[in-house]
């Protein structure tokens, strides 16, 4: 038989479009497509190589893969692998990409040709899994299924160092940290700002469920600065935070 193991599992960056707030222009970071918002390895799924592998001989399946029963948010999916017959022993390798990572992901052994990889999403939208047997990939893959259901989000978990926000200058870039640890649930962290001119805002994720925040002003006076944790009806600690730029 196949015996499988699976490795742990870390996120990949990628970015979310952010919307403007009045007088001013947003921008935010890092979907953790995925781990958090930020940063999203690719889980392994691996079996041990005994003879050469032949990917195209590999069906997959399942109800995770199936438009009519969509995998559901805290529920447990499965995708399911064939074997078929001279397709050799792998290993079987299975990556995801999403906003958050699966938790749990496994592969399991069935003990009749077929392998099952079972996930519980933590977040809706696409998830895409890439399959690969050996080292080729499956034909079709990435094989990707649409998570429905409801997210839960605490906001009130996000930490913003807003002390960094003292001593505003013009034309000059400050820079503030925000945290986000796991618990908060999917961002993506939203920033936008309002005030007497559009500021420049720039997002960059510096670690795992940690962003990096720039703004620069062109113009002194009053600004509002709102940092919000996955849509702009969850705004964080703090927010909106006023400033004075001198």
């Amino acid at each position: 038989g196949i015996n499988a193991e699976y490795m742990g599992i870390k996120m990949k960056p990628a970015a979310k479009p952010s919307k403007a707030a009045p007088k001013a222009k947003p921008k935010t970071s890092a979907k953790p497509k995925s781990t958090h918002k930020v940063s999203s390895a690719k889980p392994k799924a691996v079996a041990s190589v005994i003879h050469p592998s032949r990917p195209e001989l590999i069906t997959v399946s399942g109800p995770a893969l199936d438009p009519t029963t969509p995998p559901q948010v805290g529920v447990t999916s499965e995708i399911l692998i064939t074997i078929g017959e001279g397709a050799g022993q792998g290993p079987l390798n299975v990556g995801v990409e999403c906003e958050m990572t699966p938790k749990p992901l496994e592969v399991k052994d069935n003990g009749n040709g077929t392998m099952s990889v079972l996930f519980v999403p933590r977040c809706n939208g696409p998830h895409e899994f890439e399959l690969t047997w050996g080292t080729a990939e499956i034909p079709g893959s990435p094989f990707i299924c649409e998570v429905v259901g409801d997210v839960f989000r605490d906001p009130s978990l996000v930490i913003v160092d807003w002390d960094a926000l003292k001593n505003a200058k013009v034309k000059k870039a400050i820079h503030f940290n925000v945290s986000t640890p796991e618990a908060a649930g999917p961002g993506p962290l939203q920033v936008d700002a309002t005030g007497p001119e559009e500021p420049e805002i720039e997002l960059s994720t510096i670690g795992t469920g940690r962003f990096s925040v720039t703004i620069k002003f062109s113009k002194p006076g009053g600004y509002d600065i709102g940092v919000y944790w996955g849509d702009y009806d969850h705004p964080v600690n703090g927010s909106p935070h006023h400033l004075v730029v001198e």
